[in-house]
């Protein structure tokens, strides 16, 4: 069984490496046609899109062409070293790969990571983006942290530790799931840690959680200056027990671009696309289709 099966047996939809410049990425396909509207995921271990939105995708693919894109180092897309520059990079390759596609004026939806490249994409493709969804996402270093002083020592506790002793391992994928990213303890679903523990064996996300230690020490990429120019509208979908960033800060994103709404959801954390999928879906997809009136 090569490795493209393993991962649909698990129920991941059948996708295809797509040219971005000097490297590729992987992207799925699922619905019926429409809108196009592209997926970006998080950071966390074996983290894909599809692992991201598995629960959502449904609610959207009745009437949208949904494109689950997987960045760099991230599940079967190409392995790389990433500048400093991380954000606008992986920004670049998304956008690249998107025009390989004749995709133009999609809608995104987008998770952690995932946004802060697509806020780098928005202000410097234009073209591509109509609307954009951020959850989780820390483009700007102004005020951002986790939520309390605890629950950042318990981030750099389980990221930082996530290749000593034995090294990575299916149970510490759980933990970081149950403890970082979910509100719900009860909301891990089996079939997905499965999913994600392979994915993590990929050439990509085994070199970048391979180095979990050197990825919490690096600095990233400040995107506050080129946020001021994105001209998409811009909702910031944040989860109220999100542990990586406040609500101040959620907030302050959406001040910071020139067209964002800000709203805060109850009973959820970093991943509210999965604990919350149904109300995620119906929120997102009102937004993204609300007419808005200008003077």
């Amino acid at each position: 069984m090569t490795t493209r099966t393993i991962a649909e047996s698990l129920g991941a939809p059948a996708g295809r490496l797509v040219a971005a410049g000097e490297h590729a990425l992987h992207v799925a396909e699922v619905g019926q046609g429409g809108r196009p509207t592209v997926f970006l995921h998080g950071g966390g271990p074996g983290c894909t899109s599809w692992t991201d939105y598995w629960p959502t995708v449904p609610f959207f693919a009745t009437d949208r062409r949904c494109l689950l894109v997987d960045m760099l180092n991230h599940g079967y897309s190409d392995a790389v070293a990433l500048p400093a520059a991380n954000w606008s990079f992986q920004g670049d390759h998304i956008a690249l790969a998107l025009q390989e596609l004749g995709i133009e004026a999609a809608d995104f939806v987008c998770n952690s990571v995932g946004g802060s490249a697509a806020l780098s994409l928005a202000a410097r493709y234009p073209q591509l983006v109509r609307r954009l969804v951020v959850t989780g996402s820390e483009p700007m270093r102004r005020g951002a942290g986790p939520r309390t002083p605890q629950l950042g020592a318990l981030i750099r506790s389980l990221v930082g530790g996530f290749t000593r002793g034995e090294g990575p391992t299916k149970e510490k994928i759980r933990e970081i799931m149950v403890r970082l990213e979910y509100w719900d303890p009860t909301a891990v679903d089996e079939n997905n840690l499965e999913l994600r523990w392979h994915y993590l064996q990929q050439p990509g996300p085994a070199s970048t959680w391979g180095s979990a230690e050197n990825m919490m020490n690096s600095e990233p990429e400040d995107l506050e200056d080129l946020m001021r120019t994105v001209q998409a509208p811009v909702l910031v979908l944040w989860g109220r027990y999100d542990v990586f960033a406040t609500h101040e800060y959620a907030k302050s994103i959406a001040d910071t671009v020139p067209n964002g709404d800000f709203h805060l959801m109850d009973k959820a954390g970093h991943h509210m696309e999965e604990e919350r999928p149904r109300d995620f879906a119906h929120l997102v997809r009102a937004w993204l289709d609300m007419h808005v009136d200008r003077q």
